[in-house]
């Protein structure tokens, strides 16, 4: 009794921890749902089917039979990941089931192929009609249930079998069940939190690019791999008038037309964000790559092109913008050049960039 207990929250402690370890490292792809990624699928069934292959290996033995719980494994797949999902976690258990098949009748591996087969079938028939996950879950695990006792009945087991092996398979499978899905439930949702809350503390509430921190971050990695960097300081021409003018409603409105501007006119590479106020910034790790000056002039040409269009006019926006290269400098004295090429391009007219010349 005691060595069954022991082996069954062994189970429990396999499930909690690669759950653990799968969310955390898909945390940014929180949370899986039907429509997620291919890979995001795939990848959730490909954790689902260690856990199962771990659950077989250690499986529970109740007088003289084994009995697993890889029914649980495969009805989160298909809970959260659906059909590509549960196909993936399917394939992984049967490949541990024929690599360790030993003296084991090719019989009894093509049943235990028909019901896996069956199952993912009918789960993905009942998902299309079942939207409430817990009736869902619930659901998957009957099924598993009624399919591992049609295979029971068609074994002919004896009376005392169904007390003694049956039942307690029965009893094991629905408690576990109970307590996995509400185990998933809980570790899902801290990561998605815990997403959340990263997401908020590396972003500027406002415009939604990164913050001061993320910039600095970034800058002090790439001057300890003494690459090639370059930073561009933008500042909105005359944007107290603006919020002088307009109101501060219409400001904040002007501050993100420019961030989507800035986002969508900068390579994947260069990380932008607000350096504060109506202060932004570009990074460019590799100036090989991307020339800051022609970046530079590209976004100022492209704020004047756009503007930004109110109720009932559209207001002409202009920005200013200071480069510098990072050349062995340290990385305060490379902001430092390109905040005073800012302050010359807006002492020079502004509508402009200025390139910091040693």
């Amino acid at each position: 009794m005691f060595s069954t207990l022991n082996v069954f929250f062994l189970n429990i402690c396999i499930i909690f921890l690669v759950l653990s370890i799968t969310f955390y490292a898909m945390r940014n792809r929180l949370p899986i749902q039907y429509d997620s990624k291919l890979s995001t699928r795939v990848y959730f069934g490909l954790a689902n089917g260690v856990t199962g292959v771990l659950l077989m290996y250690n499986s529970i033995s109740i007088n003289g039979s084994i009995i697993d719980l890889r029914l649980l494994p495969l009805a989160l797949s298909a809970l959260y990941g659906g059909s590509i999902s549960i196909s993936t976690t399917g394939f992984v258990l049967l490949i541990y089931r024929v690599s360790i098949l030993q003296g084991e009748s090719m019989i009894a591996l093509q049943s235990s192929i028909i019901t896996l087969l069956s199952f993912i079938i009918l789960v993905i028939l009942c998902a299309r009609f079942i939207q409430n996950k817990g009736r869902l879950y619930a659901v998957i695990v009957t099924i598993g249930s009624l399919l591992v006792l049609v295979q029971m009945v068609l074994a002919s087991p004896r009376i005392e079998e169904w007390q003694t092996i049956y039942l307690p398979y029965f009893l094991i499978t629905i408690s576990a069940s109970v307590l996995f899905y509400h185990l998933s439930q809980m570790l899902q949702g801290h990561f998605v939190l815990y997403a959340y809350q990263s997401y908020l503390a590396s972003t500027d509430e406002l415009t939604r690019l990164a913050n001061r921190h993320v910039i600095m971050r970034k800058v002090h990695t790439l001057v300890k791999t003494n690459a090639p960097w370059g930073v561009i300081i933008f500042d909105l021409d005359h944007f107290k008038a603006i919020n002088d003018e307009y109101g501060h409603a219409v400001g904040d409105a002007v501050l993100r037309h420019f961030s989507v501007l800035l986002n969508q006119a900068c390579p994947d590479s260069v990380t932008v964000g607000r350096y504060g106020g109506e202060e932004f910034i570009a990074i460019i790790p590799n100036t090989l790559s991307v020339s800051p000056t022609e970046l530079a002039e590209k976004i100022v040409q492209s704020v004047t092109e756009t503007p930004f269009v109110m109720q009932d006019h559209a207001l002409t926006v202009t920005v200013s913008a200071g480069v510098a290269y990072a050349k062995n400098q340290s990385a305060p004295l490379v902001f430092e050049q390109a905040d005073t090429a800012l302050y010359a391009a807006k002492n020079n007219g502004r509508n402009q960039f200025i390139l910091h010349q040693k």
